[in-house]
């Protein structure tokens, strides 16, 4: 391995990630295709901006010129403590804390700046899922993983409660070989605990079905899901990653910025349907739940507020 790319690696397991690796930039034809198939069956609904920079997301040097190599890193986001089941409405554990598009591209531009001090200037730039890359497939080349029948990138080692993101690079680094094979075997957990069969297959998702596709990107009051199969998620949804065996021991996250705010665990169903806009304000403040904003969550909880599941 060149300096380079050692130093890299050893800065970012230094700022925090779980785990990184060097693939290089080639442009993604076959993925490209797959991809294109899944929109022509409309399995994206309302989200239109896949649709978009088709090229540009399978072709790294098209999002950025001259990109000769492709850092991926897994940083994990799982809870030192959970929010209660027990009468209660839920969120993903991804949206707990600040948001993780901020947390990542902060972590990764310190990493490019501590190599910049030791190396000298070069081009990059910081990316997560904002950005038209497909975060998985990166990770998976970089032998960080295999895409599980859930859909969503397991790690051996580290279940899936992480998020990706990448820097790309104009230096030629080595690249890392090592694929971690596919053990999601005979396991059918995650297609079997999907209460709305979003999972229809294998490795195959409708997102239109997804509760977090409901629940985030449907911006309707009027859902496409009956309310009893949101088994009281109002934000996202984590069934799939919660049974996976994978996950069966999730290591919680030392990134202090994940943690919640502390009214969040105080909250039980009578909180959240009389949650004012001050309060959503006050313990939402930079989180992904923001993204939904007062008025969606409320008609998530409005949906599902008589529900009993």
């Amino acid at each position: 391995m060149d300096e380079f790319s050692k130093y890299i690696k050893q800065t970012c397991l230094e700022e925090g990630f779980l785990d990184c690796s060097i693939s290089n930039a080639k442009e993604l034809k076959s993925e490209k295709k797959d991809f294109e198939q899944w929109i022509s069956k409309g399995y994206h609904g309302k989200m239109k901006f896949l649709e978009n920079n088709m090229d540009m997301r399978f072709n790294p040097e098209l999002l950025m010129p001259e990109t000769k190599s492709i850092l991926t890193v897994l940083l994990n986001y799982y809870p030192q403590k959970t929010i209660s089941v027990k009468d209660n409405y839920r969120i993903a554990k991804y949206a707990y804390g600040q948001d993780y598009h901020y947390i990542v591209k902060e972590k990764l531009k310190n990493v490019a700046q501590k190599c910049e001090d030791k190396f000298g200037k070069f081009q990059y730039r910081a990316f997560t899922d904002s950005a038209p890359i497909p975060d998985r497939i990166w990770a998976k080349k970089g032998g960080l993983g295999w895409i599980g029948k859930n859909t969503l990138l397991i790690n051996k080692q580290y279940g899936s409660f992480f998020v990706i993101g990448h820097l790309f690079l104009d230096k030629e680094l080595s690249e890392d070989h090592n694929l971690q094979e596919d053990l999601c075997l005979d396991c059918t957990k995650c297609i079997d605990a999907c209460p709305t069969n979003a999972l229809y297959d294998a490795y195959k998702m409708d997102a239109q079905k997804c509760l977090s596709y409901q629940s985030i990107e449907n911006k309707s009051a009027n859902k496409d899901i009956d309310p009893k199969q949101f088994r009281n998620w109002i934000f996202g949804c984590d069934i799939c990653q919660d049974v996976c065996p994978f996950n069966k021991k999730p290591l919680p996250t030392s990134t202090k910025s994940f943690q919640a705010h502390p009214q969040l665990y105080k909250l039980r169903k009578k909180d959240w349907d009389e949650l004012k806009p001050m309060d959503f304000g006050e313990i939402f403040r930079g989180t992904a739940v923001k993204r939904a904003g007062y008025k969606g969550l409320s008609q998530n909880i409005s949906w599902i507020k008589d529900t009993d599941i």
